[in-house]
């Protein structure tokens, strides 16, 4: 599905070359007001990034995520605006570059992925979400094992706490699991060893659940 985010991007950078080109003709409402948003949207997702809640929705957090990529590129529109114009557009190009690496477009991709997850009720209101990531070549894919809590009223919101990353030429990471322990606190994280891989390959450990 790179293509057609790759696609998408140009297209959203496209819309914010020409926001940028028909600032001035705006009306100061509609300038307040895409300014605004964008900072709304930037603090919202930051919050619920840094207290790990997102939607159940894999795709809806995609779009929410495009909607970031979107609102920081209009304030480096408005910043471009600033004097000497010459010299914060070149830092606004500076700072937009950075989202084309792997760790930031690559999130992008999932809006347009079909949903992969495999997601296993391991105790009351907890469940453990198995999503692949990476091109799918060993060295660079592999699968991600997330640990989630959900309010008793709603399985729409999730409340991430634990995880783990790992990749294909570490273990079998298809097959990873989690199992809830008996004191209800902790979780075993377990990666098998693939079939070429010999038994000591697999990875189990024990962890909290914060």
């Amino acid at each position: 599905m790179l293509p057609l985010t790759f696609a998408a991007f140009a297209i959203l950078t496209g819309a914010l070359i020409l926001l940028r080109l028909r600032w001035t003709r705006l009306s100061p409402e509609i300038q307040r007001f895409l300014i605004v948003c964008s900072c709304t949207i930037l603090a919202l997702v930051g919050v619920a990034k840094a207290t790990r809640w997102s939607t159940s929705s894999t795709h809806l957090n995609a779009a929410f995520y495009w909607l970031v990529i979107a609102s920081y590129g209009i304030l480096l529109v408005v910043f471009t605006l600033l004097r000497p114009r010459w010299l914060t557009t070149i830092i606004a190009i500076v700072l937009f570059i950075p989202i084309l690496s792997a760790s930031a477009f690559l999130p992008l991709a999932e809006l347009f992925n079909p949903d992969q997850h495999t997601i296993v009720d391991i105790g009351p209101n907890l469940t453990s979400d198995l999503a692949p990531w990476g091109t799918g070549t060993a060295p660079t894919s592999g699968y991600d094992l997330n640990i989630y809590s959900h309010p008793s009223w709603t399985r729409f919101l999730r409340h991430r706490r634990q995880g783990s990353h790992y990749y294909s030429g570490q273990c079998d990471s298809s097959r990873a699991t989690a199992t809830l322990q008996p004191d209800g606190e902790h979780v075993l994280m377990s990666c098998p060893a693939a079939p070429n891989q010999p038994p000591d390959a697999a990875r189990s450990l024990v962890v909290k659940l914060y």
